[in-house]
């Protein structure tokens, strides 16, 4: 079994909705988001690899950066915490990269989530 990581970052905006009156994170407020993708597999292609970092560059681009990078992500993810923008990422790679393994997302050093998918709960 070969497993692969890849990170990439965007800027984002948010408001977390279903907070208390109180709570700082129910104003808006912006982070700058970390994202590991983990990628198995069992089998190697051609040129010695289980997938291709660019393959996964140019899926990341397409369906993740374009969408979430300098965007309000309330009017993309109802409620964007730290555990929906993982699970939102998850679900839009999830049909395109084969051996997807997990998704992490951090909004600085102290804190973060890792989704594993639903299959693998």
């Amino acid at each position: 079994m070969f497993r692969l990581k890849r990170k990439y970052e965007f800027h984002a905006a948010r408001r977390l909705t279903e907070l208390s009156e109180n709570h700082p994170c129910g104003n808006l407020h912006g982070h700058t988001f970390s994202v590991t993708i983990k990628v198995a597999g069992n089998e190697l292609t051609r040129e010695g690899w289980i997938i291709d970092f660019y393959d996964i560059d140019a899926l990341y681009e397409e369906k993740v950066h374009l969408c979430l990078d300098h965007k309000y992500l309330n009017d993309i993810i109802e409620n964007p915490t730290t555990e929906h923008i993982a699970m939102w990422i998850w679900n839009r790679l999830e049909h395109d990269l084969k051996g997807l393994s997990s998704v992490s997302v951090s909004e600085g050093n102290s804190y973060g989530c890792k989704y594993y998918g639903e299959k693998n709960a």
